[in-house]
């Protein structure tokens, strides 16, 4: 899934950095860590042993909790957008201990944080599903409530995605994300998977406890397996494993998955009902999330120079991007380089 720094960073995220490396207490700044609605097991019935698997003291906060899981590499590009998550969407839950970045072996020491869960996978992109199968491990193994698994250019809008949980059972077998993506390619030894597809994963997908633990029935060591040896994208894998465990895929249709590049779409995004948005580089997450909340007009402007050119995004993911900007700097007027 998957710069120059733009701007210096925000005050927010020089916060969010201190508390990674101190911690907070519980319900920090009177906020309630939020589980399942109406569920209030107790944390040791919420919690599973899971065989073959040894649980971080980076994950000590999950259990019962909305916990937000991206994977992260010894790349200072990748490095780049953690940084401007923990200083725009994630800040609140990385302090109360509810998000956490998945790295390789080779993650570097300097940027070692608490919130940082180090595997023993390799760094490749054909690494990337095994370090999903040790998040999920580590998921199920702390019990939490919900694990949403997206990436390093998400954008996600906390509130409404913890409001939508709100009265959702965890313990029931379920996942939510937009479903559809490799029918007739991925897991065609699934009827379920062949008929209606697997989650896309440019808007990430949110798994359910009770999903997880039955992904790790048989221990860590065989979803390893698994995870290990295939070449499949890892939302294919993780897809085709909760097909094959009768995990039911529910399509939620605000999970952007596609690239934007034009500001009045963001814009249009801000007034809307988004629950999570895709393909954002450090500047432009950094100007959606001060122009979301009603920051100043000095504070947006500034940074919507540093994130558009005539009005659109200088750098944007997914396939086509370049073309995509220069077809929107033509509609803006503009005269493409």
């Amino acid at each position: 899934m998957a710069v120059p720094r733009g701007l210096l960073l925000p005050a927010a995220l020089l916060a969010s950095c201190a508390a990674l490396h101190h911690g907070a207490p519980p319900g920090q700044d009177g906020q309630r860590l939020l589980g399942g609605g109406r569920h209030a097991a107790s944390a040791s019935a919420k919690m599973m042993a899971v065989k073959g698997h040894t649980v971080s003291q980076v994950s000590a906060r999950w259990t019962g909790n909305v916990v937000y899981a991206i994977f992260t590499s010894a790349s200072e590009k990748y490095h780049d957008g953690l940084l401007a998550e923990l200083g725009t969407w994630a800040e609140v839950p990385a302090r109360q201990g509810r998000f956490v970045a998945v790295g390789g072996s080779n993650y570097p020491d300097e940027w070692q944080t608490k919130n940082v869960l180090k595997s023993e996978c390799g760094d490749s992109m054909e690494s990337i599903s095994c370090k999903e199968a040790t998040l999920l491990a580590e998921g199920a193994a702390r019990g939490a409530d919900w694990l949403y698994v997206i990436g390093e250019d998400n954008y996600v809008h906390t509130k409404r995605i913890e409001e939508f949980l709100s009265d959702k059972d965890p313990d029931s077998v379920i996942a939510y994300g937009t479903v559809g993506c490799g029918k007739g390619i991925y897991c065609t030894d699934d009827d379920g998977f062949t008929e209606e597809g697997g989650f896309c994963g440019g808007g990430g997908y949110i798994i359910s406890r009770g999903a997880l633990q039955r992904l790790l029935a048989n221990g860590a060591p065989e979803l390893h397996e698994i995870y290990d040896a295939t070449p499949w994208p890892n939302d294919m894998t993780t897809s085709c494993q909760l097909r094959k465990h009768e995990v039911v895929l529910s399509n939620v249709g605000n999970m952007y998955g596609f690239p934007i590049v034009d500001i009045d779409d963001y814009k249009g995004m801000a007034r809307g009902d988004f629950l999570t948005l895709h393909y954002l580089r450090p500047a432009t997450m950094r100007w959606f999330h001060a122009h979301l909340h009603g920051a100043s007009k000095h504070v947006t402007h500034s940074l919507e120079e540093a994130a558009f050119d005539h009005g659109c995004a200088k750098d944007i993911g997914g396939v086509s991007s370049q073309q995509r900007f220069r077809e929107c700097l033509v509609k803006k007027g503009a005269t493409p380089q």
